[in-house]
């Protein structure tokens, strides 16, 4: 699970000057709580929080903060401001009445899992949070949130979403190739190993832009992680690993190199072949 950063506060409802709302935007500065302003008798509190990307939810922690319910409502940035919201999180008791009124449990924290979500925004990317904190049983105290943390249900917010169009650089050799220079790997500055091993990639445009238009028939909408890792394999790819052992024997050396420059199409057309017969298989991976 990778963390979203919170980039900005969008619009609050109130906050207490020594304790603003901004406290919420980093929870690892640990600057302090975000409360509701001491005047403000009204029971609830609001605000949206813009995140650094659109992506699907997977945990949200909550430090509370003396508030009774809270509930998570999603949207998109790109939304005009007359739509609705959705709602992630319904209302969800923080503190119950008896610690409310005796000011007892005012700092628990909260864990939400997908498991919590409701379905229709479980799994669709976001990228703003409105939270709606409520403190009904007493107004003798302010309330609010102590920390909030946002992961996605991405392994890593690095992947990238591989671009048929885009040039593939042969990065893994020129990696390889500074290791030998400055590491104790001698062994590894020798073409043949390199070109055995570490083969470049070779890349044919056509045929992934063909292999991205199957998967996104297969599940319409934005590709999963497994669709996405497939696009990658198919830029990193040797012809000479995909390619039968008994029909394309590998033997290092540079006639190993001539076969991969001469002949990547029957490479890529069995990767071709399998890739969507093993989303079919399981479609729900994507």
């Amino acid at each position: 699970m990778a963390p979203v950063k919170i980039s900005h506060v969008v619009s609050f409802s109130s906050q207490d000057p020594k304790y603003p709302v901004e406290n919420l935007l980093n929870p690892d500065k640990q600057r302090g709580p975000w409360l509701s302003c001491p005047q403000d008798k009204s029971g609830q509190l609001k605000v949206e929080l813009q995140l650094e990307r659109a992506v699907p939810i997977g945990y949200i922690d909550v430090g509370n903060c003396g508030c009774a319910f809270l509930q998570i409502d999603v949207g998109r940035s790109s939304w005009s401001l007359d739509r609705p919201f959705v709602t992630l999180l319904p209302a969800t008791m923080l503190m119950s009445r008896a610690d409310s009124k005796q000011g007892k449990n005012r700092s628990g924290v909260r864990m939400f899992k997908d498991d919590d979500f409701l379905a229709p925004a479980s799994g669709e990317s976001w990228d703003r949070l409105r939270l709606t904190c409520s403190q009904p049983f007493t107004r003798h105290q302010s309330f609010g949130l102590a920390f909030l943390r946002v992961c996605s249900s991405l392994d890593s917010l690095d992947d990238p979403v591989v671009d048929p169009s885009a040039p593939v650089s042969s990065g893994l050799s020129q990696d390889s190739s500074n290791a030998s220079e400055s590491g104790p790997s001698p062994w590894m500055a020798n073409p043949s190993i390199r070109r055995t091993f570490f083969p470049d990639p070779q890349t044919n445009t056509k045929e992934i832009s063909d292999l991205r238009n199957i998967l996104k028939q297969l599940h319409p909408g934005p590709l999963g992680r497994s669709a996405r890792m497939v696009l990658s394999a198919a830029h990193r790819v040797s012809p000479a690993s995909v390619a039968s052992p008994k029909n394309n024997p590998v033997e290092p050396g540079p006639s190993h190199q001539d076969r991969a420059g001469e002949a990547p199409g029957p490479a890529f057309g069995s990767l071709f072949s399998l890739a969507p017969s093993f989303l079919l298989k399981s479609p729900t991976a994507l």
